[in-house]
């Protein structure tokens, strides 16, 4: 089994396909509850608190991101935004405990979760968007 060590690339041969997923959302608390869900997945994880740290943290090896839609100095639709400016090409899974509107909508993202959720809806969207 491989090793799943957050500072080295995930391998992407046909016996191991870890995908990085980055979890950002600025409640802490939030954020570590989405982290335990994520535990036992196939999924690698990185977080972030702010919108800003989001697009700081992206790089080749992000594969998708969870992203909060109301966040500290960049909020999700800004980050979506932006992420055009970026060679990030995954999928975009957003929480929100807002319904989509003209701001965000099913159409900026592969997926967008309503507030509350649980973590068994959290992993299979994953795999569905992914």
């Amino acid at each position: 089994m491989p090793s799943n060590t957050s500072n080295t690339a995930p391998s992407r041969d046909s016996t191991a396909t870890a995908d990085t997923v980055l979890v950002a959302d600025d409640d802490d608390a939030f954020r570590e509850t989405l982290l335990l869900w994520l535990a036992d997945s196939p999924w690698e994880t990185r977080t972030a608190s702010s919108g800003s740290e989001a697009l700081s943290k992206l790089d080749d090896d992000v594969d998708a991101m969870i992203l909060d839609r109301r966040m500290p100095d960049l909020s999700g639709p800004e980050v979506i935004d932006r992420l055009d400016d970026t060679d990030f090409d995954g999928p975009v899974v957003v929480l929100s405990a807002f319904e989509p509107d003209d701001h965000l909508d099913d159409d900026d993202a592969a997926a967008y979760l309503t507030k509350p959720i649980d973590g068994d809806a959290l992993v299979e969207t994953l795999a569905e968007v992914r």
